[in-house]
């Protein structure tokens, strides 16, 4: 059995899945889903909380794509991973700390769906190259 260390490029290459999971806990933590009783009057309807339904949607998603390149073994891109995770943490302040207008979390939910299809396909390219760089030692 290999004792290989675990530094922070093999943690974010490595487990992304699980960073994905720490980082959704402690921002269901500090910020939770945010409820509230709207009074209807009529057929005014309030949909400007639409965003509610979308980002625990995407936070699913890219757990769910996180754990199949972890459960294949697929190395993620390193400055992919790690700019993914700022974005949804960006995000999480932008909307739940900041309280700003939808404007600015849609851009940065739209962002961050880019670089999770982004690294995404880079892993499964580049899916063969830890194989090749260990036939060749």
């Amino acid at each position: 059995m290999k004792n290989e260390k675990m530094t922070f490029d093999k943690l974010v290459q490595k487990r992304m899945f699980l960073l994905i999971i720490l980082l959704l806990m402690i921002l269901m933590y500090f910020g939770g889903i945010q409820t509230g009783y709207n009074r209807t009057l009529g057929w005014a309807y309030d949909l400007s909380y639409w965003i509610f339904v979308i980002k625990p949607i995407l936070w699913i998603v890219f757990l769910i794509g996180y754990g199949i390149l972890a459960i294949l073994r697929y190395l993620t891109n390193k400055n992919l991973s790690i700019s993914h995770l700022i974005l949804i943490t960006l995000t999480f302040v932008a909307e739940d700390i900041l309280n700003s207008d939808s404007r600015l979390t849609l851009t940065l939910i739209l962002i961050s769906i880019i670089v999770f299809i982004m690294n995404f396909v880079w892993s499964i390219k580049n899916r063969n190259v830890k194989l090749t760089k260990k036939a060749s030692t």
